[in-house]
């Protein structure tokens, strides 16, 4: 969204401004619910089949509607009535961090991994300038000791060892751990949660702290938030790159466009989004502050924070 569009939009009082978010995406997508959901995924696992691109693009005409929300976004009401629509959307009695695993072959991701194994030069073009943006904005000269929580892959671990950082990781799925000693095998891996890493954060302080289309996997963000300050150390930076913060409805909660539903449905995978406005508050909230942004195109834009 233009940066004029951005300022109009936020002119607009908040009630009538997610009424115009609606709208918007009203115009280009198809509101299911959730007695139609398993049909769509259905169908969708079927495009999948052709290819991911036929898949992702059926999956971008879907959306399902937020039931009503609590007004106060840091209430214990309003995280019950997120973890609520979880248990509705993914069908599972509540969510554990055991559910964010990915099946896929260890010894073809070895020489392939994702994004390349989709042969989309979108999926793949986009996941470079991604990390691209999210590298310019972390901005430490190497060396650096650098922590990375979710890594998944390890194609941006890979990217900061090669830049000559030290970098640790932080990833609870065992199949990626192994990959990642695998395919970068200077990266330190610690299997563990993020939470329960930021508890206890052996080895830090670190430079930085660096989330790549992970944080909004997060069970407790605002937790999270609160204990990077025992991660980070007092002059470094927060680096968020890829993160669904962006422009929605309700202050954050579970996303509900089709590729998210797709995943929490499927997989059981914690899908969160955050309103640019509401995760402006979080960070000011827990201690940290916003000190620049780096693009807003669809999954590049890069949010830096430290500490006030």
């Amino acid at each position: 969204m233009h940066e004029a569009a951005r300022v109009a939009l936020y002119a607009v009082p908040e009630p009538a401004r997610r009424w115009v978010r609606m709208r918007r995406r009203d115009a280009r997508t198809t509101a299911v619910d959730l007695a139609d959901l398993d049909t769509i995924l259905s169908e969708a696992a079927r495009r999948f089949e052709t290819s991911e691109d036929e898949g992702r693009s059926y999956l971008l005409g879907v959306r399902m509607v937020p039931p009503p929300w609590p007004t106060d976004p840091f209430s214990d009401a309003y995280r019950a009535w997120v973890f609520d629509l979880y248990r509705a959307v993914s069908g599972r009695d509540d969510y554990a961090v055991e559910h964010e695993s990915s099946p896929f072959d260890f010894d073809a991701a070895v020489l392939r991994p994702y994004p390349f194994t989709t042969g989309s030069a979108t999926i793949v073009g986009d996941d470079l300038l991604a990390r691209g943006a999210l590298i310019k904005a972390l901005g430490l000269p190497a060396p650096a000791r650098v922590v990375e929580f979710g890594a998944g892959w390890g194609n941006l671990t890979s990217d900061l060892v090669m830049m000559g950082h030290d970098v640790t990781v932080v990833e609870v799925d065992e199949g990626f751990c192994r990959l990642i000693e695998r395919r970068v095998p200077e990266a330190h891996v610690v299997r563990a949660d993020m939470l329960s890493f930021a508890r206890d954060p052996g080895g830090g302080p670190y430079d930085a702290a660096v989330f790549y289309e992970s944080f909004h996997h997060c069970a407790d963000h605002i937790s999270m938030l609160e204990r990077l300050h025992d991660v980070v150390r007092t002059s470094g930076v927060l680096v968020m790159g890829a993160e669904p913060i962006d422009l929605l409805p309700y202050p954050w909660g579970l996303r509900l466009d089709g590729l998210s539903l797709w995943s929490t449905r499927r997989y059981g995978w914690l899908e969160l989004g955050f309103d640019e406005r509401y995760f402006a508050r979080a960070l000011a909230r827990t201690g940290w502050r916003l000190a620049a942004t780096d693009g807003h195109s669809a999954g590049t834009a890069t949010f830096v924070a430290t500490s006030r």
